[in-house]
């Protein structure tokens, strides 16, 4: 503004300066004319003034404009990123409700990541999924052997695996892995079962036979799981637009389901991810449903409800009701391929092997042959007539990347 009349005051002083002198100058021009003189001289100065500064107003706005066309394409395009990214995770159905769900569960595990395991509640504020379980079984032994004896040069001891399990919670680094269930004789993949790995500072992958122990011992085995629950549900959501006939197994423990408090939480969940539940089964240990309380049996009959299939897993008899397991929505049954195989021990049963199976279908229950590893074990199974295999005969447990 003071930089305007200054300009506008040298316009008036030069039309002054014309009026008064022009006629001392000039002949024959009489004082009024001067004066004419003076103000014509006004007047075009300030129309060439306010031309220039339209014309730098104009400019100036048109810059101004340009920037913010290029802000608001830049403000698209990250919505429209952040759209993509809320769709894939939301699904094929947009169903935002169960995302945020995601987001509720994330919270409360990084509020359990952030508190120091002696100041979190013994076991009552978590969702347990137990992780890697049938691995976990094969390799229970030897990392009870390995933990009674010092660490060998080059592997990590139970210190360096709790940071690598920290690190990898904060950090993002727990991956999920999946394991081929095959329909027999064909060897069609149905079903995968989800696995957690933790990936270590140096790309290395920690497996649940080395970090389970550890982790459980720290508090920290219950965050694991449940961001396995989160990415198995996400990655169904993905898998649903390309293949809505594969099926997932997830295991969860039935400490969950004791946990009044935060069950009804993974209750509403799974009620946000209904539209999933012919793809998602939730399975078992056969002793946490035979030592199952009142409580958890009651859970059971929630989910079942809900339309959720389950299956058993880690069976050790088979001298149990048939029927009453099929009212209680158990679809699947997994038992060790060894006692299936003819000619072997086998597990305390009823009926004869030989109609275990026909005994199974009859209450809508599939029987899986699980820890499967040679061609001989897929043999046997044929010959009493198993529908399911899963081991690593049929394929190890690995990233969906690298999952056809």
């Amino acid at each position: 503004m003071l930089y305007h009349s200054v300009i506008i005051a040298a316009y008036a002083l030069t039309a002054v300066v014309v009026a008064v002198q022009a006629p001392v100058y000039v002949d024959g021009v009489n004082p009024g004319v001067g004066y004419w003189a003076g103000g014509v001289f006004f007047l075009i100065c300030a129309l060439v003034h306010d031309f220039i500064m339209r014309h730098v107003e104009r400019s100036r706005f048109q810059r101004d404009l340009l920037k913010m066309r290029s802000d608001l394409d830049i403000a698209e395009t990250g919505l429209d990123r952040f759209d993509t990214i809320l769709g894939r995770l939301a699904g094929k159905d947009g169903n935002m409700d169960s995302f945020a769900a995601e987001m509720q569960i994330l919270r409360k595990l990084l509020k359990q990541l952030s508190n120091e395991p002696a100041e979190r509640k013994a076991e009552d504020e978590e969702i347990i999924l137990s992780a890697d379980s049938e691995i976990f079984e094969q390799t229970k032994s030897s990392s009870q052997e390995e933990s009674e004896q010092p660490a060998p040069e080059g592997k990590p001891g139970d210190a360096q695996i709790l940071e690598i399990v920290r690190s990898g919670l904060q950090e993002n680094k727990v991956d999920l892995y999946l394991q081929p269930i095959v329909r027999l004789p064909q060897r069609r993949t149905l079903f995968y079962e989800a696995f957690s790995r933790i990936r270590g500072p140096r790309g290395e992958v920690i497996t649940p036979g080395q970090y389970l122990t550890v982790a459980e011992n720290a508090g920290l085995i219950g965050t694991i799981d449940n961001l396995l629950l989160i990415r198995c549900v996400q990655l169904i959501r993905r898998v649903r637009q390309r293949n809505s006939d594969i099926g997932f197994f997830v295991n969860v423990s039935a400490r969950t389901l004791r946990d009044t408090a935060f069950f009804k939480q993974f209750v509403e969940f799974l009620d946000q991810n209904k539209d999933l539940q012919e793809s998602l089964i939730l399975e078992f240990a056969q002793d946490d449903i035979d030592n199952a309380s009142e409580t958890i049996r009651k859970s059971l009959q929630t989910l079942a409800e809900m339309g959720f299939a389950f299956s058993m897993d880690h069976v050790q008899r088979l001298d149990f009701d048939f029927v009453e397991a099929g009212k209680n929505n158990f679809r699947y049954m997994k038992v060790a391929a060894v006692d299936l195989l003819p000619g072997r021990a086998g597990l305390p049963m009823d009926i004869h092997p030989d109609d275990l199976r026909e005994a199974l279908l009859r209450e809508g229950i599939e029987l899986i042959a699980s820890m499967v590893e040679d061609e001989d074990t897929v043999i046997g199974l044929l010959d009493v007539e198993v529908g399911f295999g899963q081991g690593f005969l049929f394929g190890v447990p690995r990233p969906p990347q690298s999952v056809n």
